[in-house]
């Protein structure tokens, strides 16, 4: 049976069993189906991530609000998010912005050939200012009202149907339930510590037996991230907006691109404030928020060397770099790995289980045997945009792993291990 592309296993615990392709294609493709669908809440959890801010020369952490869907309901979600990108990138490529909105679609690209683009963009005017702009809470604040109003115009309908109507409510009056308070629960806890995941964490009979709360979304904004079609979604609400700046960029000669919720504007200094004035007033025009606080701005000319970061790099009118939080968790995870596989080799050597420490997986994860690892990755990045600082980058971690192997490989047990 062929797996459609919008179909993806997903091994996570959750209030239903995992599903197979034969239980997609009988009923996610059913409109009939899901229009009598029965949703399961949301698993919540919250995501911290660090990032180092070279401005302030310090590291912070971001929280974000994550939330996956049951099996079954991702499965749904997945196929009508895959409609709903189909509908988005035929309507951007006759609206000309295919190459503006470049998040969460499949390109057949990365995100250096859109910095590419931008770079290329960049020097090829002196001077030029760049603005960075980064909307606030952009998933919590999406306006359910205005997202349904969008959802109809694409669908070319004055009512939804109703399996898109059970959809829509699925992301917008959706229920939670907390994962630290599943973890709370002994037996929860167990059901979601099992690694071959083949049976529901809980009942609703059983949640609301042992008193798990299960919230609502009591407000007529804001949808679940991390769910198969929030990111879609995300994009359909913000139509009305990229088209609009799109335009406005362009009579002023400028260049405008969002990825999600970072949004670039590059433009001649005298025309920066008038834009950025734009971008403010479009963004309210959503009910959203850009702080001011958060626009980066950078101005270049002639030989400046200061650079701005987008997209996961620092670029200018120099070499780019990859940005240093990225190189410093890269440098963290190496390190982690190699000193896990050295621990875990010397002890089955010591324990007679193996004659030496095997590092082939680790080698192809963090050297240039791999083609999709980091450094494969800061490689292609070098390539596309005709960087030798970024070169030089993952050279020096390069260096780092393969000493760092060789090391380990030699390790042989104590006398007093091998007798």
């Amino acid at each position: 049976m062929k797996r459609p592309s919008w179909f993806r296993p997903r091994g996570y615990p959750h209030f239903d069993a995992p599903i197979g392709v034969e239980w997609a294609l009988a009923n996610a493709v059913e409109p009939a189906f899901v229009s009598q669908h029965s949703w399961s809440p949301l698993i919540h959890r919250i995501k911290e991530t660090k990032r180092y801010k070279p401005k302030d020369h310090k590291t912070v952490s971001k929280k974000r609000d994550i939330m996956f869907a049951s099996h079954r309901d991702a499965c749904i979600l997945a196929r009508y998010s895959a409609d709903l990108v189909e509908r988005l990138d035929t309507w951007y490529k006759e609206v000309r912005l295919e190459d503006t909105v470049i998040a969460y679609r499949s390109l057949g690209k990365s995100n250096y050939h859109f910095a590419a683009v931008v770079q290329e963009f960049v020097r090829a005017h002196d001077p030029v200012t760049i603005l960075c702009f980064d909307v606030s809470g952009f998933f919590d604040n999406i306006n359910h009202a205005k997202l349904k109003r969008r959802l109809k115009w694409l669908l070319k309908v004055d009512d939804l149907p109703s399996d898109w109507f059970k959809v829509f409510r699925s992301i917008t009056k959706f229920r939670r339930v907390e994962q630290e308070d599943l973890k709370a629960n002994s037996i929860f806890a167990a059901r979601m510590a099992t690694r071959k995941v083949r049976a529901p964490v809980a009942t609703l009979e059983e949640l609301n037996a042992a008193g798990i709360k299960i919230h609502k979304n009591p407000n007529a904004f804001g949808i679940p991230q991390g769910t198969p079609i929030s990111a879609s979604m995300s994009n359909l609400y913000m139509v009305e907006f990229d088209q609009k700046l799109k335009a406005e960029a362009e009579k002023r000669g400028a260049l405008y691109q969002r990825y999600s919720d970072d949004m670039l504007v590059a433009c001649h200094p005298d025309q920066a404030a008038e834009l950025e004035a734009v971008v403010m007033a479009a963004i309210a025009d959503e009910a959203l928020e850009i702080q001011p606080a958060k626009t980066d701005r950078c101005h270049l000319e002639g030989d400046e060397r200061e650079t701005y970061q987008y997209l996961g790099y620092n670029m200018g009118y120099v070499d780019a770099k990859v940005r240093p939080g990225s190189m410093s968790k890269q440098w963290r995870s190496a390190k982690r790995a190699v000193r896990k596989a050295e621990r875990e080799g010397k002890l089955r050597i010591d324990n007679g289980k193996a004659d030496k420490i095997y590092t082939r997986n680790l080698r192809g994860k963090l050297t240039h045997v791999g083609v999709r690892n980091f450094i494969a990755y800061v490689g292609r990045s070098a390539d596309e945009l005709g960087s030798k600082s970024m070169k030089a980058q993952a050279k020096k971690l390069h260096r780092f792993a393969l000493r760092s192997l060789d090391r380990i490989k030699e390790y042989k047990p104590s006398p007093k291990a091998s007798s």
